[in-house]
């Protein structure tokens, strides 16, 4: 019974320290052997019991469990400071913007001032694309 309720607290902080969904039903598992293992002697029987509803829990609880938690796929609308013009290369304009603290490279089609915010379309390597999706 104890080494079912020290599982449970592993697991338990493991879930909170690398939040996953997986830790969180090996808890959930171990804190029903600590209820169970006073009734069962054979510790195979318990560990085929532990295995069992882990399993359980994982397949059909995770997958529910996920559709209700955001993830997120999207780039939401970032932008950026323009700072100065660097370069003009055929068409496509380089400049140095500020970006999260950072200053980092930044590429548009379109001419923009010192002092102007753009939205960010992609990054390309450590290059900021402005404004194309």
């Amino acid at each position: 019974m104890l080494y079912w309720g020290i599982l449970f607290a592993v697991f338990a902080i493991g879930e909170i320290i690398i939040p996953g969904l997986v830790s969180i039903w090996l808890a959930l598992a171990a804190l029903i052997m600590v209820v169970l293992s006073p009734f069962i002697d054979s510790i195979q029987i318990q560990l085929a019991i532990f295995c069992i509803l882990s399993l359980i829990f994982i397949i059909f609880f995770r997958k529910i469990f996920k559709r209700y938690m955001k993830v997120k796929d999207k780039l939401d609308v970032e932008r950026v400071k323009i700072v100065k013009l660097t370069a003009q290369e055929g068409g496509k304009y380089v400049y140095d913007a500020r970006f999260k603290g950072g200053i980092w490279t930044a590429v548009s089609n379109v001419e923009l001032n010192e002092g102007d915010i753009a939205d960010i379309g992609r990054f390309e390597g450590n290059k900021i694309i402005i404004g194309e999706k």
